[in-house]
């Protein structure tokens, strides 16, 4: 073994310097080829990203091709729905406009029945009703009330006019009280007082007017405006 030998392999000392004889196209060659296989490496990448991207910008617009699909169908079906029950808002509106026109024609519906009754019964044992006429405003005639004073009641809808006999004076004046308690009357005024006499005994006859006020009405149908 040379000493060169021996140095060469003493610990710690100096490598021997390399030297690369390869020829300087061949080195060139070998970087080219290192270049190509990254170049086709990122190409491959860049590929496969592609590819990728392309998946999932088919796979997003089936998916929204599904929802389309969906929401058509839904509003298909509600259109549908909306056609079956399409006559719904039309009969609402009619039902609507009866019973506006049925609270308009009856807001001045009186019901004379119970009306009468009550005038009779606040006629005392004393006293007799012969007639009673009855003036009363409709929604077709307007009011047809004309007030007789600054003292009357203001809104009167109607005017009754009575007339009957009498026993006493004080019978009289107890049938007008009673008269003036009665829901929906005013102004009771008894215009007239005349004595008769029949051959049987004497009696007064009277003539009577009052009026009827907005308590008179029926109201029936009001609550359902």
């Amino acid at each position: 073994m040379s000493d060169a030998m021996q140095m060469a392999q003493v610990q710690g000392a100096p490598s021997l310097p390399q030297v690369n004889l390869l020829p300087p196209h061949l080195r060139t060659k070998r970087k080219l080829a290192v270049v190509r296989r990254w170049l086709a490496l990122a190409l491959l990448l860049v590929v496969l990203f592609v590819i990728a991207g392309s998946a999932a910008v088919a796979w997003e617009g089936q998916a929204a091709d599904s929802e389309l699909v969906e929401v058509q169908d839904a509003n298909d079906a509600l259109v549908l729905e909306q056609t079956k029950y399409a006559e719904v808002p039309i009969v609402l509106r009619n039902l609507a406009a009866h019973q506006e026109a049925r609270t308009l024609a009856m807001s001045t519906q009186m019901l004379w029945s119970p009306y009468l009754a009550a005038i009779a019964s606040a006629t005392p044992l004393e006293a007799s009703l012969d007639t009673i006429t009855v003036g009363q405003d409709t929604v077709w005639t307007g009011s047809t009330t004309v007030s007789n004073g600054p003292l009357d009641t203001p809104g009167t809808v109607g005017q009754v006019s009575l007339s009957g006999q009498a026993l006493t004076l004080t019978a009289v004046s107890d049938w007008q009280d009673g008269l003036t308690e009665l829901k929906g009357l005013a102004d009771v005024q008894f215009s007239s007082i005349e004595v008769s006499d029949d051959g049987g005994g004497v009696y007064y006859t009277v003539n009577a007017t009052f009026m009827l006020t907005p308590d008179a009405f029926a109201n029936q149908f009001a609550t359902e405006q």
